[in-house]
Formats: structure tokens, sequence, C-alpha cells
């Protein structure tokens, strides 16, 4: 008998903590965003989908070093392709993909950048219907002057 009586009680005191949760969590406001009407306020350093960098006149910024290959932890996700030019004798690259589909977001390729020609945008809705076209080309990945500069301009902004 003394058993029962320890576990009813035991099991009021439950339903009364249950309840208290309840009606602490009740007068808050709620957490949840309704997605795609309103979307989500983004940390300052989100990694998102991958960009390359122009100069204010319009060139690439990306050199062809090849370090943002070397230091991607996924084998063959960045691919670059380059060339010497003739007249200049500097490096010029001709192609340059990236497998987005394949991409694990680490940003250790921007952070190995020596001239920041490779950022991580605010971009995270990636989703389609095909690998095919989760590989972006350097055509897909280059960014105007302006987009380049806001870009930079942010992330001088994260480091100070």
């Amino acid at each position: 008998m003394k058993n029962a009586v320890n576990k009813t009680i035991s099991g009021i005191i439950e339903i009364a903590r249950g309840m208290a949760t309840i009606m602490k969590h009740f007068f808050r406001p709620s957490i949840t965003l309704e997605y795609p009407e309103k979307k989500p306020d983004l940390p300052p350093r989100f990694r998102g989908r991958l960009a390359l960098l122009t100069n204010s006149d319009g060139t690439d910024a990306c050199i062809g070093c090849k370090s943002c290959v070397k230091v991607c932890p996924c084998v063959d996700l960045i691919q670059i392709e380059t060339s010497k030019d003739p007249e200049t004798k500097k490096i010029v690259v001709e192609q340059f993909t990236i497998d987005i589909g394949r991409c694990i977001f680490c940003g250790n390729c921007t952070e190995i950048c020596p001239k920041n020609a490779i950022v991580s945008t605010d971009e995270f809705e990636l989703a389609d219907y095909s690998r095919e076209s989760l590989v972006f080309d350097k055509k897909a990945l280059t960014l105007d002057p302006e987009k380049s500069q806001r870009l930079r301009d942010k992330k001088e902004k994260e480091v100070k």
C-alpha cells in the first residue's frame, strides 16, 4: 500500500514539473521560422556557396596557385587548369570548377587562398534535381566587381 502511494505522489510531482515547464515556455516568443516566407538571420561567418572574386577592373583575382586544391579534404572537388600567357608571362586560369554537391563547406579553401580570391557567400539554397547542375564552372562561380567588393568589405569587417 505504501509503495502505491509513493508512486502516485511521484507521478503527481512529475506531472506538475512538466506543466511548470509548459507554462514557462508558453509565454516566450516562438523561435520557429516559417522558412520559405521568412529567411533566417545568418551568422557573419556563415559558409555558403563558394564564389570567385574579381578585381575592380574585372580581371580574375585567382592567380592559379592551386593551394585550394591541395588543402581541400575532398579529393578532386576543385579542379583548376592554368596556362602561361606568352606576352605577359603570367599564369592564366583557363578552367576553375567546383562540385558543390560533394563540398562539405569546411572553408579551408577560403582561408588558404593568398589573394582571397575564393570566398563563401550567404547563399544556402543549393538543392537541385541533378548532380551535373551542382558542378559550377568558372563562369558560374565568378562574381562581378561590385559584388566582389561588397564581399571583400564584409570579410574585412569580420576580421576586425
